[in-house]
């Protein structure tokens, strides 16, 4: 492999060939096993447990489990080893209320989502990508009951292992062919092969390594996808859920240079705030494999940082290093902040009419109050509302007009902002003869 194409896939994958990554395989069917429920945890006495609808294989429940309930799959076998107590105990103190969902993880296939582990995987992960890839080790445990269906199509790995023992391809082939009653079951795929290929030269493309030539189409039959937390959630390439953040995708034009573009994403972050956010750059799993996908994810609850950094690189590239049409696309605010604005406006507009009404009743509704308020020289204090008309009567009339009700004859007006001890002062209109 040539230089560039080593510093392309650092650029994609975040990582060197000398270290590779070690990619475990997670299934354990065991009731007791924390890590076989979605949160993490064992369920407790006050909680359903939800079963997929469908499970392959059989579950052992072991005796002395306390849980509020099950709702039980339409398919598959569940074995009761003992006594089983269903109800919340009051006894029960660090138990809250809600559902447990187990996941079923007897019989699992090799392209199923959520069955491998590895430090390299974040939230913006695709799940087509989840999977061991070309420089990774893959490692499965001993001690645990598992069923492996193996892929179908060609798949690259750096090592396997089963346990502290490592296999080469033919060796893989001859473990399989002569396993009885082992607990860790490997099934051939439909050509009766592996599809597995160990040590194996696997080549890139010009614009770097993927994490499979060949990718696989992820089985997201068991994937439990939680409620997005913001409007107009998004669905990325290879991903089998809704989510928020946003994406950007594009074929890269003969210039393209996956590394100023890695540096433009990660000084982007950097402006924000790198410990805010996740990203992932790779290829989108199609074949050929030659659109680049970028996803950003908010880290934990959704804030919309993530929405904004994937608008403003899509700005940035706008103009170069896009060859065709570009999609992105971001996910909208928070569902806590949702409709703020509307809220915001509402709550003017009926602080506005209520103001408004005060006034109105106010000055047209209430009657003069008069408080009996006696004062040093006997006289009642009045309290009495502003009138908006003057008690003065103003009459403007034209020069050739009659003038009619007036005791002098005379056109004159009472101007009554003027307050003079002189009085009234009288405008007499005379004839000028000609």
């Amino acid at each position: 492999m040539s230089p560039i194409l080593v510093l392309h896939c650092i650029a994609i994958f975040g990582t060197t060939l000398v270290s590779a990554f070690v990619v475990k395989w997670l299934p354990n069917s065991s009731f007791k096993l924390p890590k076989n429920f979605k949160d993490g945890k064992l369920p407790c006495s006050k909680q359903t447990v939800v079963f997929p609808q469908t499970i392959v294989g059989s579950i052992k429940i072991a005796s002395g489990t306390e849980v509020g309930g099950f709702i039980l799959p339409e398919e598959g076998e569940l074995i009761l080893d003992g006594s089983l107590t269903l109800g919340s105990n009051s006894a029960d103190t660090n138990c809250t209320e809600g559902n447990s969902y187990y996941l079923d993880v007897s019989y699992s296939l090799w392209r199923q989502a959520d069955v491998w582990s590895s430090p390299k995987f974040n939230q913006a992960t695709p799940d087509s990508d989840r999977i061991p890839c070309y420089n990774d080790e893959v490692e499965f445990p001993t001690d645990a009951k598992y069923t492996v269906e193996l892929p179908t199509r060609p798949q690259y790995v750096k090592a396997l292992r089963i346990g502290n023992k490592s296999y080469t391809s033919d060796e893989l082939v001859l473990r399989i062919n002569a396993q009885s009653d082992e607990q860790q079951q490997f099934v051939f795929n439909k050509f009766m092969s592996t599809g597995i290929r160990i040590k194996q030269h696997m080549s890139c493309s010009q614009f770097g390594c993927p994490c499979q030539m060949v990718p696989l189409k992820i089985d997201c039959s068991t994937k439990f996808c939680p409620k997005p937390s913001c409007v107009s959630p998004v669905k990325p390439y290879g991903f089998c859920c809704d989510i928020c953040g946003g994406y950007v995708v594009f074929n890269p034009d003969q210039g393209f240079d996956l590394k100023a573009f890695n540096d433009l994403v990660d000084n982007t972050v950097q402006a924000y705030d790198k410990n805010s956010v996740e990203y992932y750059i790779g290829f989108t799993p199609e074949i050929p494999l030659s659109r680049i996908q970028l996803v950003i994810v908010d880290k934990g609850v959704y804030e919309g940082s993530s929405a904004e950094i994937i608008n403003s690189i899509s700005y940035a590239i706008h103009a170069h290093w896009v060859r065709g049409q570009k999609v992105a696309e971001i996910s909208g605010s928070p569902l806590d902040k949702s409709g703020l604005g509307g809220k915001i406006f509402v709550s003017m507009f009926f602080a506005v009419v209520l103001s408004l009404g005060a006034l109105y009743v106010y000055y047209y509704k209430i009657p003069d109050l008069r408080f009996p308020i006696f004062s040093p020289n006997g006289m009642e204090n009045i309290l009495s509302r502003y009138q908006r008309r003057s008690d003065s009567i103003v009459s403007l009339t034209r020069r050739d007009s009659v003038i009619s009700g007036t005791s002098r004859g005379s056109t004159a007006f009472r101007n009554p902002l003027y307050s003079s001890k002189r009085g009234r002062v009288e405008v007499v209109e005379s004839v000028v003869e000609d």
